[in-house]
């Protein structure tokens, strides 16, 4: 056989005279003269000339930097930096020379303050969210200026306030609702917050002027964020700079000198001239070889993903990766089918044993290939129905001969196909309903069975398929979850793997005594069972378990359906099951009896391989397979299946093991498979998303669109960029794109200690705490309190330079020894390391308990609390708990879903609150007293609170319970993020969340971008947030008890 063609990609290299333009240049920043523009491309930073030119690099590291930001003298750079695994800033000379962190903890860089000495900086906080802080280049303790803030902010030319945008989504210009961007004022002295903007959109990105009194900010128009400026702060007369029609600009930066602006513009810098008005491309081009490393190559040793095997056994066909392979059944040299990296899906060998049938990803849709394993070995596009436009989900041979192809379009997925031998005459199905993951056709091909979800009440339905009529028939609705369905031989009965066990339909009713052995005839009629045994011993022998049926090698006379309907339903037999295992059905072997495999979802637990009759009975262990066992494939009469990725078969006539070697070498294209994947997003989005117009976006122009720049993609960074622009233009939440890591250094966890550090003044000696958590072990044990003194951890003492997280790097779960000064006297206190989600669980334990006390201490214990701060299973059963644990003999209840992050229980909340009484019941072993019916619910009055933080089924339970009029509503409108999702794996390990159910109120006002409007309307503001006012909370309360007599 001719080798196939493989072309080594041993990298992307630019060897030409002309210099590299590159793409993707990110957080532009201009020097204070105007003069030069630093650049994040690549990861590093690099500098430019403002009218553009050649590029000079200043950081040539492997890791991530970003958001440079120049001193006020032009000397220095300050940005972020992920050397050490953690988020550091960092300083360097503009000139060039070795960057230094400034303090090694976690801080972002947001600006400089104008002493040229001291860095805006920003850190998350459990308490308040993003706080800005002042960091000193000294490397001292950073000092909290402004509790509530956000990633970017500008100071005043004279530091006494700064701006910064709070909320807001960088790729969502469309959106309208309550987490729109909007920008804050922050008097920096009295720590007074003012909001400056109250528009639909967003607003971003505020920069001072330094030489007019203007402030620059970029807005969206609901198409593009543009650029404008307003004078001493007037927003009732703001100036639009730009009229940007292709992309929005992102991410400004300011010449304090003559306010000259850079700008994010998608791949490209851009820049806008003050004295022109005219914005225009930053010419940059890079005098330097860029390469970088572009082939992946391995040396693969018995690992594979999925299997095919040629019906004679001689050629076997698998994937690994992203690419297909041919070999020999017996052993030999692999030979790759293509180079293409296109996400195989299933495979099939038509009858020829020679050509391979299989799902190929083409331009992000799925579709269907032939290759013939031969000198050529080209891969020839399916014609059918559905080759120009739809999206393959499956494919399969069935054991009646015929193919099944399981197939998408626009509107539906889980539509089906079949067609005759060698996959000739494919014809639809014209199922009403998306069908489930098999379809079942007879010996004689005339009938298939196929299962549906009916979505009103979310029970499948089965159904019979006639071929010639072209009509399905319903045969029963069932409950349970059915994963596939093999005919008997004879017709009368299915056979179904059904929730975890294997069950039998009968189509006709069977006598249940039709295969029992009679072992009295043997002792009792000894002559005819001698006869009996003669006989056999003439025909072919039978083993003692065996039961006598013709063989299923026989030519015996093909059964005619004939179903009886009537109490079909009731012909439904669970026959086999085992305890905390799971049966998958496997073969028939004739009328009587199958094959099963009994597994686990434990990997460490071994899959088995049974038989049985029809009726659950005379169940034997054929073989135990092993362990992490996957992909069974049946030929003939041999089981085809992958251990650990090493191919395997058990023969089942001679109970004989054996192995398949396949060692090979495998090279990919890094940069065809960022390419690869950015066309899976695109067809696996497009396919998916709820709304089949996309939100009037036309798809496929977006994928003409924005496909050249992912060719031109130079890593999985660039695709996300892209992705998200793409993605952003649909204007949906639950979207997200997780590219895969890419080396990755090892962070050791950082402990906590159950307690939040008072940032606010800096000690010579040790560090004060701020907030010791009530259920923590420094305060239970060793009775810590605010105020306290932290001197020491594990030995070290802390100075204004002592890095706390350096000091509890890697100690998360391990035993640390603190020294605390506490109201003058030394405590030695031991703890171990908290996680974060550890700490996590403290502070809002804390939160929680102090808004019940509130709620308890304003009502003389009338009226209950509870907080929702999702909407898991485990959530409702809390939920439940409190509320007639804590809360049953209470008049009333307020109900908060602030903050709360979504789930799937809203059905259950509401069923627990609008349920009414309807009669009493008593018991003389209790009480006796009239007790109302039913119990576990809540009839009593109840109040709800929600914020600009609810999201998803946090929004759906207050959608529904305005809509039953439960109760008063009380807070902020929740953002309008409300669509089902869940998370898809891509090719390369990346991942995405996938959007694909909407939620509509009765009116058919879509709650996607629709928040619910509270109808009390009461805004936390960021001071009383700061003093721990909780006005909302306060309102509900005093609401709440105007019903109460």
């Amino acid at each position: 056989m001719k080798k196939a063609s493989i072309i080594f990609y041993l990298g992307v290299m630019i060897i030409s005279c002309s210099a590299l333009i590159p793409d993707f240049t990110a957080d532009p920043a201009i020097s204070p003269d105007g003069r030069q523009v630093c650049f994040v491309y690549d990861g590093d930073l690099w500098l430019v000339p403002f009218q553009g030119g050649s590029a000079k690099r200043l950081t040539a590291t492997e890791s991530k930097e970003w958001g440079p930001t120049w001193s006020p003298d032009g000397k220095l750079i300050a940005f972020n930096s992920d050397r050490d695994g953690i988020v550091y800033p960092y300083i360097i000379p503009a000139t060039g020379g070795s960057a230094i962190p400034v303090i090694e903890e976690s801080y972002t860089v947001c600006d400089w303050f104008n002493n040229g000495q001291e860095l805006l900086c920003t850190r998350s906080t459990l308490e308040f969210g993003t706080s800005f802080y002042r960091l000193s280049l000294s490397g001292t303790r950073p000092e909290l200026i402004a509790e509530i803030g956000d990633a970017f902010a500008s100071l005043s030319p004279d530091n006494s306030f700064l701006v910064f945008n709070r909320y807001g989504y960088p790729y969502r210009e469309a959106y309208k609702g309550s987490q729109a961007g909007e920008l804050w004022k922050i008097d920096l002295a009295s720590k007074t917050y003012t909001r400056l903007t109250y528009t639909d959109f967003t607003e971003r990105y505020p920069r001072f002027s330094y030489v007019n009194d203007y402030l620059y900010f970029c807005a969206s128009d609901g198409e593009k964020f543009q650029i404008y400026r307003v004078k001493s702060l007037d927003f009732s007369n703001v100036e639009q700079l730009t009229n940007l029609k292709d992309w929005s600009a992102r991410d400004i930066s300011i010449a304090h000198q003559n306010d000259c602006l850079v700008y994010e513009y998608f791949n490209e810098i851009w820049s806008w001239d003050p004295e022109t008005g005219i914005a225009s491309k930053v010419p940059i081009s890079i005098d330097e070889d860029m390469w970088i490393p572009d082939l992946n190559q391995e040396v693969v040793y018995n690992n594979i993903e999925d299997i095919a095997i040629s019906s004679d056994e001689l050629l076997v066909g698998f994937t690994y990766k992203y690419d297909a392979f041919f070999m020999p059944r017996k052993g030999g040299k692999v030979v790759q089918i293509d180079t293409g990296q296109t996400a195989i899906g299933d495979m099939e060998f038509l009858d020829d044993h020679r050509t391979l049938v299989l799902i190929k990803m083409d331009k992000g849709i799925n579709k269907l290939y032939t290759v013939k394993c031969d000198s050529i070995m080209q891969l020839i596009p399916v014609d059918w129905f559905g080759a120009d436009s739809l999206d393959v989900e499956r494919l399969y041979k069935d054991p009646s001969g015929k193919w099944v192809i399981f197939y998408g379009d626009k509107w539906m997925s889980g539509r089906i196909a079949v067609a005759d031998t060698n996959l000739s005459n494919i014809r639809p199905v014209n199922n009403s309903r998306a069908a489930l993951n098999y379809f079942a056709i007879n010996s004689s091909g005339d009938y298939g069975i196929y299962a549906t979800t009916r979505e009103d009440v979310w029970i499948r339905e089965l159904w019979l398929y006639d071929f010639n009529t072209q009509e399905s028939k319903k045969i029963m609705n069932d409950d349970a979850w059915t994963r596939s369905v093999l005919w008997t031989p004879d017709n009368k009965s299915i056979l179904m793997s059904r929730n975890n066990g294997i069950s039998r339909l009968d189509l006709v009713p069977r006598d249940e005594f039709e295969y029992e052995v009679d072992n009295w005839e043997e002792i009792l009629n000894p002559q005819i069972i001698s006869k009996a045994i003669k006989t056999e011993n003439k025909e072919g022998n039978t083993t003692s378990d065996s039961i006598s049926v013709p063989s299923s090698t026989e030519k015996s006379e093909m059964q005619e359906l004939n179903i009886v309907w009537e109490g079909i339903e009731k012909r439904l037999y669970p026959i086999l099951s085992e305890t905390n295992r799971i049966l998958s059905l496997g073969k028939v072997i004739d009328d009587s009896t199958f094959y099963y495999l009994s597994y686990a979802y434990d990997d460490t637990a071994s899959y088995q391989l049974k038989k049985a009759n029809v009726y659950g009975k005379n169940s034997k262990t054929i073989l135990n397979l092993g362990q992490n066992i996957s992909n069974l494939r049946w030929i003939g009469n041999s089981l085809y299946f992958l251990e650990n990725g090493k191919l395997k078969s058990f023969n089942l006539d001679k109970h004989s093991m054996s192995e398949v070697t396949a060692n090979y070498d495998y090279s990919f294209s890094e940069s065809k498979l960022n390419t690869r994947v950015f066309e899976q997003v695109w067809g696996v989005f497009g396919l998916n998303f709820y709304d089949p117009n996309m939100h009037n976006k036309n798809w496929e122009e977006m994928f003409k669109l924005y496909y050249p720049y992912a060719e031109r993609a130079r890593s999985i960074a660039d695709i996300e960029q892209i992705v998200n622009e793409m993605i952003g233009d649909v204007n949906a939440s639950h979207t997200g794109f997780y590219p895969r890591s890419e080396k990755v250094k090892p962070l050791p966890p950082r402990a906590y200690l159950g307690l939040e550090f008072d940032y606010s003044q800096i000690l010579d000696k040790g560090i004060p705490i701020k907030l010791v958590y009530s259920q923590s072990r420094l305060a239970d044990y060793y009775h810590i309190q605010n105020g306290d003194i932290l001197l020491a951890i594990d030995g070290t003492f802390i100075t204004p330079y002592s890095s706390i997280d350096k000091l509890l790097a890697g100690k998360a779960g391990k035993h640390i020894k603190l020294l605390i000064l506490k109201q003058g006297q030394m405590i030695e206190a031991e703890l171990n390391g908290l996680t974060w989600s550890e700490q996590r669980r403290l502070h809002y334990n804390d939160k929680i308990d102090k808004n019940k006390k509130l709620v308890r201490e304003l009502t003389q214990d009338r009226i209950g609390y509870v907080h929702i701060p999702a909407m898991g299973n485990q959530d409702y059963e809390n939920f439940r708990r409190e509320v007639f644990r804590d809360n049953a003999d209470k008049e009333a209840l307020i109900i908060d879903v602030r903050g709360n992050s979504g789930g799937h229980i809203h059905d259950k909340l509401i069923s627990m609150l609008n349920q009414r009484y309807y009669a009493y019941s008593t018991s003389r072993r209790y009480s006796g007293k009239l007790n109302p019916e039913p119990r576990g619910i809540w009839a009593k009055p109840t109040i709800l609170l929600v914020d600009e933080h609810s999201f998803s089924d946090g929004e759906i339970f207050p959608t529904v319970y305005k809509e039953l009029k439960l109760g008063k509503i009380v807070g902020q409108p929740t953002s309008g993020s409300v669509i089902g999702t869940w998370e898809f794996r891509l090719l390369d390990g990346s991942s995405m969340r996938l959007p694909g159910s909407g939620w509509y109120r009765l009116d058919g006002t879509n709650m996607e971008g629709n928040g619910v409007q509270p109808d009390i309307l009461v805004e936390n503001k960021p001071e009383d947030i700061i003093a721990g006012k909780d006005a909302q909370l306060l309102l509900a309360i005093e609401e709440i008890l105007k019903e109460l007599p």
